[in-house]
């Protein structure tokens, strides 16, 4: 456990003050944006691949929708590859900045070859696919990629929605993103999604509960979060770099009810066995499916 310490007081340090801050993200760009431009994580091009899909299932996305997708991050990577397949106008929706065109292209390239052979979606559309990829891999740049694929960028660095009008989109969507947003803003964003989604449009979202900080102690119990009340999590482990909320599956399902959505379906789709943990006081009501959930998705709808 002393790697997983020693990185949760650096992440700490590095959330004393917006200078720490904004130091913290310089060099996760540096850092990271020569692991995008280098290639891409095996990892995403199923992800999204499965992502997609969960939404297929419930016939969630056609030709001419209007979509979102919540913290695009570096490469618009999910809208993208929706987009690939499905001529939808896209807003791209983030916090902070933090885009970079060399790994868009590097992440472009990758689906393109990868397309043929990853999908069953049918030769004519994987074709139409390829072709538009074809065109986003020769822009310059940013504005140049948005204008071929029909994507609008939106950054609102205190998350809300507000300028985005009432029913004015058929779905949104996110992968990785609801588990880093704050505890008190998850109300309102929820209350806001039921405002700019249509009646009978759809959110969907895969949700990553496990703990995070194991992403770097590789030997730590992948929910091993659950071991802390809030209080010591907060005095010892809590930063605002790489928030995580340890929220679980039915945490959310109880915030897109409140706030009027039907939940169309669940899926836990990554385990880590909880059994042997020393689990706090804090979580002994929530069940063992809870507890042991590491990757998970959920589709909700407003009603019609």
């Amino acid at each position: 456990m002393l790697t997983y310490r020693a990185t949760a007081l650096a992440l700490k340090a590095f959330s004393l003050n917006s200078a720490t801050k904004s130091a913290y993200r310089l060099i996760g760009n540096v850092i990271g944006g020569k692991r995008r431009a280098g290639g891409v994580q095996s990892h995403y091009l199923s992800r999204a691949d499965q992502n997609l899909a969960f939404i297929e299932q419930y016939e969630g996305i056609r030709d001419g929708m209007r979509v979102l997708e919540l913290g695009t991050g570096w490469v618009h990577w999910e809208a993208l590859f929706l987009r690939a397949f499905y001529e939808v106008e896209a807003t791209v929706f983030d916090v902070w900045d933090n885009r970079q065109f060399d790994g868009f292209l590097t992440h472009v390239n990758a689906l393109r070859a990868a397309l043929p052979s990853l999908t069953d979606r049918g030769p004519e559309r994987t074709a139409k696919a390829c072709a538009l990829l074809d065109r986003v891999a020769a822009s310059r740049n940013f504005d140049e990629a948005y204008a071929i694929l029909g994507f609008n960028y939106m950054l609102s660095p205190d998350g809300s929605l507000d300028a985005i009008p009432d029913g004015s989109l058929d779905l949104v969507f996110s992968s990785d993103v609801m588990e880093h947003i704050p505890h008190d803003s998850l109300p309102v964003l929820a209350a806001s999604l039921a405002r700019v989604v249509r009646p009978g449009g759809l959110v969907a979202q895969q949700i990553v509960p496990s703990d995070h900080l194991c992403i770097y102690a590789k030997k730590a119990h992948r929910k091993a979060y659950l071991q802390y009340s809030d209080s010591e999590w907060a005095r010892w482990f809590e930063n605002d770099v790489q928030y995580q909320n340890r929220w679980q599956q039915s945490d959310f399902r109880r915030l897109f009810r409140d706030a009027g959505f039907e939940i169309l379906s669940e899926a836990i789709i990554g385990r880590a066995d909880t059994s042997d943990l020393k689990i706090a006081k804090r979580w002994a009501d929530y069940s063992r499916e809870d507890l042991d959930a590491t990757v998970t998705r959920m589709l909700v709808r407003r009603p019609a």
